[in-house]
C-alpha cells in the first residue's frame, strides 16, 4: 500500500497506522539495544547501549504525539467521498482528511474544496467550532495575501448543497500551486 500524501483521501487512517507502527518499532528497537547491552556487559545497566536505547524514546514520542493528534479524526466513508467527487465543480481542487493545528487547538475538515475565490469545507467532527476554523483559515490566507472567502458547513447535506451552487472553476491547478502548497503545509 502506497503512502498517502497530506490532504489526500485516506490520509488520516494511513497516518494513524504508520504512527502506531513507528512507535512500536522504536520501542522494540530500544528494548533490543538495551538487552544487547546487558548481554554484552555482564548484565550491568551502566553502559553505552543503555544510553542509545533511551534515545529511542524521542522518535517514539514524536510518533505517539502525531497519533494522539489524529486520534479523534477519521477518514470519511468511501461512499460519501465518491458522492463529493461527483458533485465537485469542474476544475475545483478537493482536499480530504484535512487536519491542522493552531496555537490553541487541533482542527479538522473532512473535505475542503478550492474553487476560484471560495473555499468550501465540511467539519470533520460534530463538535468542531466552525467560527474558530473559519477565523484561523481566513487569517492564514490574509497573511499570505491570498483572496477568497472561507465557507464552512457542519452537515454533509449543507456541504453538498453549497457544492452544487458553484459554477465552473476558471483557475487551473497550476495557477493555484502556491495556495495548494501553503494549505498542505498547514496540515498535520
Amino acid at each position: 500500500m502506497r503512502q498517502k500524501k497530506k490532504c489526500e483521501y485516506g490520509y488520516v487512517k494511513s497516518q494513524k497506522q504508520r504512527m502506531i507502527l513507528g512507535a512500536l518499532l522504536m520501542v522494540f528497537i530500544g528494548v533490543a539495544v538495551f538487552v544487547l547491552g546487558l548481554v554484552l556487559n555482564k548484565f550491568e545497566k551502566a553502559n553505552i547501549f543503555t544510553i542509545v536505547a533511551v534515545l529511542f524514546v524521542l522518535p517514539m514520542a514524536r510518533y505517539l504525539t502525531t497519533w494522539i493528534i489524529l486520534l479523534p479524526f477519521h477518514t470519511p466513508e468511501s461512499a460519501f467521498y465518491e458522492k463529493v467527487k461527483e458533485q465537485m465543480p469542474e476544475g475545483a481542487v478537493l482536499f480530504s482528511d484535512y487536519v491542522f493545528t493552531s496555537g490553541e487547538r487541533v482542527m479538522g475538515l473532512s473535505f475542503f474544496v478550492l474553487t476560484d475565490n471560495e473555499y468550501i469545507g465540511l467539519a470533520a467532527r460534530k463538535k468542531e467550532k466552525l467560527a474558530n476554523i473559519r477565523e484561523y483559515l481566513t487569517g492564514a490566507l490574509k497573511k499570505r495575501a491570498i483572496p477568497g472567502k472561507v465557507v464552512l458547513c457542519g452537515e454533509p447535506e449543507e456541504f453538498l448543497a453549497k457544492l452544487k451552487k458553484v459554477q465552473k472553476v476558471t483557475k487551473s491547478k497550476e495557477d493555484r500551486q502556491e495556495l495548494l502548497d501553503f494549505l498542505r503545509s498547514l496540515a498535520v
